[in-house]
C-alpha cells in the first residue's frame, strides 16, 4: 500500500509545475493500493482556499477541485482515519526538534507507519528527509 500526502494530490486538480509529472506517475501506477487520510482531505480542502485567497484559482474552481478530490478518494483510495496512537505519535515525533516535522506532516507519518504502508509519498522533500531519520520510506513521485 502506498500513502499519498497532500502535496501530491493538489497538482492532479489545480495547474502546479508538477502537475504532468504527476499526472504521468499516477498513469503509471494506477489507483490500486493507494491510500489517503481523512487528514488529507482536510489539508487538500485548506490548499484550495488558500489558492482563493492569493487569487491563484476563483471559489468555483476551488469547491469543483474539492468535489473531484472527494470522489476519487471515495471511489479509488483506501481512506483512513487518523486514531488516537497517530496523534500520539505525531507528538512524540514532534518532539525530536533534531526531525524537524511540522504538525500535518507528523500527523501523515504518523498514520503512514502506524498503517504499515510500503511507502509515503510526498512532493516535501523536508518531510521525506524526516522520513528516513524515523525508519519510514518515503519518496517522491517524480
Amino acid at each position: 500500500m502506498l500513502y499519498l500526502d497532500t502535496s501530491v494530490l493538489v497538482p492532479l486538480f489545480v495547474p502546479e509545475p508538477e502537475s504532468d509529472s504527476v499526472r504521468a506517475w499516477f498513469a503509471a501506477h494506477g489507483l490500486e493500493a493507494l491510500a489517503i487520510s481523512d487528514w488529507t482531505l482536510t489539508e487538500f480542502a485548506s490548499a484550495m482556499e488558500i489558492k482563493v485567497r492569493d487569487k491563484g484559482l476563483k471559489a468555483s474552481q476551488a469547491k469543483r477541485a474539492c468535489s473531484l478530490m472527494e470522489k476519487l478518494a471515495q471511489e479509488s483510495f483506501k481512506v483512513f482515519t487518523p486514531t488516537r496512537m497517530d496523534f500520539r505519535k505525531a507528538s512524540e515525533q514532534l518532539r525530536d526538534h533534531a526531525v524537524g516535522l511540522r504538525a500535518g506532516d507528523a500527523l501523515h507519518l504518523a498514520i503512514a507507519q502506524n498503517q504499515c504502508v510500503d511507502c509515503l509519498y510526498t512532493m516535501d522533500q523536508r518531510l521525506i528527509k524526516a522520513s528516513h531519520k524515523l525508519q519510514c520510506k518515503a519518496a517522491t513521485p517524480i
